[in-house]
């Protein structure tokens, strides 16, 4: 307890009270600081917040503005098709029409009201002089069939045409193109000329092997989906009807008209069962049927003109050579 004693512990003791006191400044400070960043990372974060929110509110109203602008271009506006009844890319897009009910929306016109696929006012519809066309009551030009229909499932999703999962889709789009890509740039094999018999008979052969890629797709084992109900048919998607069903169907008429009759081919469906139950299943549904009745009607108009006379198909092959073979199961 001496005087001496206690002083020399105090100064023994400062150099430890100021670290300490040092230490918790520092402490302090790092928590004040840290303090700080959370109140202003929070902030950020609402401040983002509420700019997401606001961003995604102006953009849903200038969505809904703009189809509200685009609803009222077309309102009270009718649709005009410019396509011929024999054309079965034409076809294709009418029966999409049927399907949609929205027939009473669309009015049906020939490219010679426009003065012709070549006509300067068709041209501009369509640089490429093709049908069909299809226009909107705003004035927007749509061509292609292809294009068409997925323009019309789009904008009348109901009832859809398009198949619920991807191999679905998949099988769906890919029986379509076997039309668009294989068969339809040759397709004037089996109704224009002149043409030389060798190649005409090379296109059919091809005409051949695309029915052939369809029957494998509706009834083999190693198509893709074949393990799937999307294969179970009896359409190329499943039990229902889509695309790729739309977009094949009438050049499939033009097949069952033209190949037996024109050239000789045994009944098509014969060694093709699966295509053969897929295309009676097509015959059963309304705008189907329809539309088959009208590309009969306009075929039979051709035959009645003589078509396949005047192009040349007729004496060709009644005078085939034995090396060119027109005729197929």
């Amino acid at each position: 307890g001496h005087p001496k004693s206690k002083m020399a512990a105090r100064r023994a003791l400062s150099p430890i009270i100021g670290c300490f006191v040092l230490i918790s400044a520092i402490c302090y400070v790092s928590l004040l600081g840290v303090g700080k960043n959370k109140s202003l990372l929070s902030s950020q974060l609402v401040s983002t917040s509420a700019r997401s929110r606001m961003s995604g509110k102006m953009s849903e109203r200038g969505s809904m503005q703009a189809r509200g602008s685009v609803c009222a271009a077309r309102a009270g506006k009718e649709m005009v098709m410019y396509d011929v009844p024999v054309a079965n890319h034409g076809a294709r897009v009418r029966m999409m029409i049927y399907a949609k009910g929205i027939e009473d929306q669309v009015k049906f016109e020939s490219p010679k009201a426009l003065g012709g696929l070549k006509s300067e006012e068709y041209l501009k519809l369509n640089p490429m002089g093709k049908m069909p066309i299809l226009t909107l009551g705003d004035g927007t030009a749509i061509p292609e069939s292809t294009a068409i229909l997925r323009y019309l499932e789009s904008e009348f999703p109901n009832p859809t045409l398009t198949p619920q999962t991807a191999i679905g889709r998949a099988r769906s789009d890919y029986f379509g193109q076997i039309v668009d890509a294989y068969m339809s740039p040759i397709q004037g094999c089996m109704y224009r000329g002149p043409m030389e018999a060798s190649t005409r008979a090379e296109q059919l052969k091809q005409i051949k092997f695309s029915l052939d890629a369809m029957e494998h797709l509706l009834s083999s084992p190693a198509a893709p989906g074949a393990d799937t109900p999307s294969a179970s048919g009896p359409f190329c998607a499943g039990e229902f009807i889509s695309l790729g069903d739309v977009i094949a169907y009438p050049t499939i008429i033009f097949t069952e008209y033209m190949l037996p009759a024109k050239f000789g081919w045994k009944d098509i469906f014969a060694s093709r069962p699966g295509l053969n139950r897929w295309y009676h299943a097509m015959n059963e549904w309304g705008p189907a049927e329809k539309v088959r009745q009208e590309l009969i009607a306009a075929l039979k108009k051709w035959d009645d003109d003589g078509r396949w006379v005047k192009v040349g198909i007729e004496d060709q092959v009644a005078h085939a050579q034995d090396d060119v073979q027109f005729a197929y199961e």
